[in-house]
């Protein structure tokens, strides 16, 4: 009889370890949301930079193009 007392006592420890966890789980979870929101916010942001190097790089490339005409006309004239 004292094995089934035992029995019965670890499973219920084992239970209310079980019910603990799974608060734990859902607590994370719910700490997790915000998280992952902001991380979303923070891809589309380095998503919005990155084109906006890109478009700089280009800009720049056109200028650097334009002002290298610039002075061959000005090397030509003098």
């Amino acid at each position: 009889m004292e094995l089934l007392k035992q029995l019965e006592a670890k499973i219920q420890t084992l239970v209310a370890q079980r019910n603990q966890l799974r608060e734990e789980l859902a607590q994370a979870q719910a700490a997790a949301v915000p998280l992952q929101e902001e991380l979303q916010t923070l891809r589309r942001r380095m998503e919005d930079l990155q084109s906006e190097k890109a478009n700089l790089q280009k800009e720049r490339e056109t200028v650097r193009e334009e002002v290298a005409r610039i002075l061959a006309q000005v090397e030509a004239l003098g």
